[in-house]
């Protein structure tokens, strides 16, 4: 018994039972408090419970970012088209614009000849190896569209109508000597036949011919058709005079018009088919005629 009592297994048995009951003792005085087993359960388990959470809330969160950026992409894609759709709009807008202002400047020459009568037209190719800007047009024959027939647009007298088919027509521009417009200067009524040459053509000038040394025509006045010869209507604006010259025999003057019509860049057009006077001879002159179709050519 003696030898038992100091053997190493009974002392190691003693300690451990001692051990129990101490820990029974406190978790009985600490009443609602984790017991010692808790405790080293709790240090345990607590790093694995947060590690858990923490791997389930950014699955959630995860989630929910792919749920924001579908709703992301379909807003963007809606925002994309109400911008398709106002460049549409705009687009609209502005050629509804160009056109009313277009118009205005075309309601204002109709008013002031009420009796002329005009059809619209489109540029539909230009001769890239002319200098003097020669064009086709959409409008012929079945559209009323005849030779010799005025072509302007709201800023001025653009050419006239130089070959015509069924379904389109070539306008020969008043930049080409071939043109033999009767002008006069709108403040000092002083006449001239305006053609074009072409030295002023490259630089898009016409030329307004048989001034008299005497005429009263400085820079800056306003060139308009004179309506003589039946050619062209009374009052067609055609441009500007920007320099004076003396022609090279010295018997007449010649001035240098800046057309007002953009007649290199024109896209749209009105070709004037019927108007008061067309064809007439007025006053004992005879029209200044064009060459025919077949000499144009």
């Amino acid at each position: 018994m003696r030898d038992l009592l100091k053997s190493k297994n009974f002392k190691i048995m003693l300690i451990a039972v001692f051990l129990v009951l101490g820990i029974m003792i406190y978790s009985a005085s600490t009443s609602g408090q984790q017991n010692f087993f808790s405790s080293v359960a709790s240090c345990v388990t607590t790093p694995i419970q947060k590690l858990s959470a923490l791997v389930s809330g950014g699955i959630n969160d995860l989630g929910g970012d792919l749920t924001d950026i579908d709703e992301i992409r379909a807003e963007n894609e809606l925002l994309k088209e109400k911008i398709r759709q106002l460049q549409a709009q705009l687009v609209d807008y502005e050629t509804y614009k160009q056109e009313c202002e277009r118009l205005s400047g075309i309601v204002g020459i109709i008013q002031e000849n009420p009796d002329m009568e005009l059809i619209s037209a489109s540029v539909i190719s230009r001769d890239s190896t002319d200098a003097y800007g020669t064009f086709i047009i959409d409008k012929g024959t079945m559209h009323d569209v005849a030779y010799l027939d005025p072509v302007m647009t709201e800023d001025g007298l653009v050419g006239y109508v130089s070959q015509v088919g069924p379904v389109s027509s070539k306008v020969t521009t008043v930049l080409s000597p071939s043109t033999g417009v009767g002008a006069i200067d709108k403040r000092t009524k002083d006449g001239g036949v305006l053609g074009g040459d072409q030295e002023l053509a490259q630089n898009g000038y016409a030329k307004l011919s048989y001034l008299q040394r005497d005429c009263d025509v400085t820079v800056g006045d306003l060139i308009v058709t004179s309506g003589l010869g039946g050619i062209y209507p009374r009052n067609l604006i055609i441009g500007e005079v920007i320099e004076i010259r003396a022609e090279s025999q010295d018997i007449s003057l010649y001035a240098v018009i800046d057309p007002s019509a953009d007649v290199l860049g024109c896209t749209d057009v009105y070709v004037v088919t019927d108007f008061p006077g067309q064809g007439a001879v007025v006053d004992g002159e005879i029209a200044i005629l064009p060459p025919s179709p077949s000499d144009a050519e």
